[in-house]
């Protein structure tokens, strides 16, 4: 890869107008080499408390607790989200978290500042800022399409403060803070009810359960696979797949056994079969691919750990198993760190996994076996390529309980590591870097630090350049590329929810120099969200990608500001005097007014010297809000 530094801009057009300017991540290139980790939040030691603040107050001072067994992930907007999880001494919590990348700022937005609390239910399918459900941890957690969170399950408290298996399902309204009871019981320790498999019913439910793998598919429907519960009779471990469909409110038994602890029947590796299933287990990884695919790896059985992956195909119902053993507790055979080789493999675990943006299943750590076959908690990170059938051991130790190196807080080097840790909560930005956020140790220790993983190698950009440009029904975007040397081309590739991107167009490079270049997204969706990156190659065949860039449309397109970014000032430009003589507010990140002044004129000037580099808005009477980046 040759091509080192570009120049980013991203100009916002489009006739219904752009009131919300945001990107993901930093300015930066990524090329495909290995990456590196940055502890970014959190203490370098373990058992912190919780430093809740005032609730829905960001302050610098407000630090999530240690935890374990929490769901977490990324929102609809660029911020992360922890919820729930237990401390390791029979403490478990229902708060809800958010964590803003850019300001390095904690927010205790929901739920108790102390353990162990019962759900409050209210009326099943009623929002309400009174609801909250119990304090739980092993729950699963998604964000949907619209940027609400849900969590299924988990081992908590229910409406009676009773302790158990879960099997109610919540949504979370991040913009009116209230939480919705949606499906399943209020009480703990309910038995499935499965139904017909392969039919929706309104009575269908799964039994409650822990340890799940659960994820989210394209048509916004949620799944989820095994873990520890009951059900139609007894407990133990499971091996259902079931679907929930918002649309409709229900629940459909998919596939599996209805009874727990059933063995599995392997087939013949990589053919998919109707008789294939993987046997009951909990604490196993679930994610799904771009293409639809599910894929579930490891866990605990009625035998031991797993290290055996699984790809479940929604579209014929059927399993194939594609790698690792189909006995328990095998060692890690981890190879050339960086080298893949079908010789490969994970040692068997409990862990979590998730899928890039090519497909490919990566998985962190976890309680298993090393490369000597010792059972222990590990820091290794791998890799597994579908089209290859290939594992790459990628960084880490290949041996359990590894201290790590924390090395500076926000900085990026070769010799960062994360400690040796299980049941952390991981999930993936729309720039496609990965995060890992808490998690227990071997010794039972349990951490609040929070890592972000580069998948690949992190080359500097001159700067990224966000304008908001009204014009027409298009999306324009330019860069310019500085010391080209060998490229060939750029691939342009549009999102709508910034983790599956497909391309729209390809540029030619000009291959050697500094060189500008544009393209035109003539047809971008009326309204929402749109992530763009550029993929760029050369003429060995390499790639890299650039940061993703997220925009906004609404409804209002009589409203603009520029330039943005912004160096001491901004204008705001209004078409029509709808806004005329109304007020005008700068909030900082965290939503506190810095100024406020009426708007007297089509442009309208805003001062911003004196003010520190970052993200601003600018909040008008008709509710419109406008990101502004100060550099």
């Amino acid at each position: 890869m040759k091509t080192k530094l570009f120049l980013l801009q991203l100009c916002r057009c489009g006739a219904i107008g752009m009131t919300l300017i945001s990107f993901w991540g930093s300015s930066r290139l990524q090329a495909q080499t290995p990456g590196d980790w940055t502890w970014v939040s959190g203490g370098n030691t373990t058992n912190n408390p919780s430093v809740y603040g005032t609730r829905a107050t960001p302050a610098a001072s407000n630090m999530i607790g240690a935890r374990y067994g929490q769901s977490g992930g990324a929102g609809s907007s660029p911020y992360f989200w922890i919820f729930g999880g237990t401390d390791g001494y029979g403490n478990s919590f229902n708060d809800f978290w958010t964590y803003v990348p850019s300001t390095g700022i904690w927010t205790w937005i929901k739920g108790n500042n102390t353990p162990n609390g019962a759900g409050i239910y209210g009326t099943r399918g009623v929002a309400a800022v009174g609801n909250t459900p119990g304090a739980r941890y092993a729950q699963s957690g998604w964000t949907d399409q619209s940027g609400m969170i849900w969590i299924f399950g988990g081992y908590g408290y229910d409406a009676d403060g009773n302790l158990g298996y879960l099997n109610d399902l919540w949504e979370f309204n991040p913009g009116s803070s209230a939480w919705t009871w949606v499906s399943g019981s209020s009480t703990a320790n309910s038995s499935g009810v499965y139904g017909t498999q392969g039919t929706a019913a309104a009575g269908n439910a799964p039994g409650g359960r822990y340890y799940q793998s659960g994820w989210m598919d394209a048509s916004g429907n949620f799944w989820i696979f095994g873990g520890n519960g009951l059900a139609t009779s007894g407990g133990g471990y499971l091996n259902d797949l079931w679907k929930y469909n918002p649309s409709t409110g229900l629940w459909t038994w998919i596939s599996g056994n209805s009874a727990a602890s059933q063995p599995g029947s392997y087939g013949t590796q990589g053919i998919a079969a109707a008789s294939n299933m993987p046997s009951g287990r909990y604490a196993q990884g679930g994610a799904a691919d771009a293409s639809g695919n599910f894929w579930v790896f490891g866990g605990r059985n009625t035998s031991g750990l797993m290290n055996d992956l699984w790809k479940y195909n929604p579209s014929t119902g059927l399993w194939t198993w594609v790698s690792g053993s189909s006995s328990a507790n095998s060692a890690g055979v981890y190879g050339t760190q960086g080298v893949a080789a079908s010789s490969n493999v994970p040692g068997a675990r409990v862990v979590n996994i998730w899928t890039d943006a090519s497909g490919n299943i990566w998985t962190f750590g976890g309680g298993g076996y090393d490369v000597s076959g010792t059972n222990g908690v590990m820091n290794d990170l791998w890799e597994y390529s579908p089209s290859a059938g290939q594992w790459t051991w990628v960084d880490g130790s290949n041996t359990v309980n590894s201290t790590g190196s924390y090395g500076t807080k926000g900085t990026a080097t070769t010799s960062n590591q994360p400690p040796s840790r299980q049941v952390d909560a991981g999930w993936v930005d729309a720039a496609g870097n990965f995060w890992v956020m808490g998690g227990i140790s071997n010794a039972g220790p349990t951490y609040n630090d929070l890592w972000e993983y580069s998948p690949v190698e992190v080359l500097a950009l001159q700067g990224l350049t966000l304008q908001g440009i009204l014009k027409g029904n298009e999306n324009i975007l330019t860069w310019q590329s500085i010391n080209e040397i060998n490229t060939a081309g750029f691939v342009v590739e549009r999102s709508t929810d910034g983790i599956s991107f497909s391309g729209i167009g390809n540029v030619t490079a000009t291959g050697t120099g500094n060189n500008s270049y544009s393209f035109t997204d003539a047809h971008p969706p009326v309204q929402g969200n749109v992530f763009y990156r550029l993929k760029e190659e050369d003429r060995m065949g390499n790639v890299s990608w650039s940061s993703v860039v997220e925009l906004t449309r609404t409804a209002n397109s009589n409203i603009s500001v520029f330039p943005n970014p912004a160096v001491s000032a901004v204008m705001l430009q209004i078409n029509g005097g709808s806004l005329l003589n109304t007020p005008a507010r700068l909030l900082d990140a965290g939503g506190r007014t810095i100024s406020q002044q009426m708007i007297t004129g089509q442009q309208q000037y805003f001062d911003l010297q004196g003010l520190a580099g970052g993200i601003y808005f600018l909040q008008l009477a008709d509710g419109t809000t406008i990101k502004i980046l100060k550099q």
